[in-house]
């Protein structure tokens, strides 16, 4: 059993309108506690979670050997005409969504946004599951300090957007 680990990322610190960021870190469940024990050892005791903006450059490239236990990294980015921030990343998690179902990926942990944005994603989620796409996936929405693993997904866009996805494997999606 195979679960991935969401975060998003804007680049442009929320200024482009024109790009976003959803990635997946697919984790193979017998993974899961020695993943988890990696990630809370490299998280600076003065981070609640590890978190790559938050790091130095060298921590951000050590951090990169802890992608090294995800079965698949994917990077799925919008690419397309300026839009609000939620249609953006819509577009993001119904191709994300796709490509794990299409990958046998059954349970999907997204990192949470705040009570109305998850509200925001599980209406999303319903309307693909109507369309046909998802049916088969669990989804829930945890606290990044709840969830170390988590933050492979926040390592895997910082290392996107920081031109580093070649080094950690990341097939990446462009949608518009």
């Amino acid at each position: 059993m195979e679960r991935a680990y969401v975060d998003e990322s804007e680049p442009g610190g929320g200024l482009d309108h024109t790009s976003y960021v959803l990635a997946a870190v697919v984790v193979v469940q017998h993974q899961v506690e020695s993943a988890r024990d990696a990630v809370r050892s490299a998280t600076p005791s003065r981070m609640r979670k590890l978190h790559w903006y938050e790091a130095l450059r060298m921590q951000r490239i050590s951090w990169l050997d802890l992608l090294a236990v995800a079965a698949a990294v994917l990077v799925v980015r919008y690419d397309g005409a300026p839009a609000r921030a939620e249609r953006r990343r819509r577009a993001c998690l119904e191709r994300l969504v796709w490509e794990l179902e299409t990958r046998g990926v059954r349970h999907v942990v997204l990192e949470s946004r705040g009570t109305s944005h998850d509200a925001a994603d599980r209406s999303m989620l319903d309307a693909l599951r109507r369309r046909g796409i998802g049916r088969s996936v669990r989804y829930e929405h945890v606290r990044g300090t709840d969830e170390p693993l988590v933050a492979l997904a926040d390592l895997a866009c910082g290392a996107y957007a920081s031109g580093l996805h070649q080094e950690i494997g990341a097939e990446v999606v462009v949608v518009r």
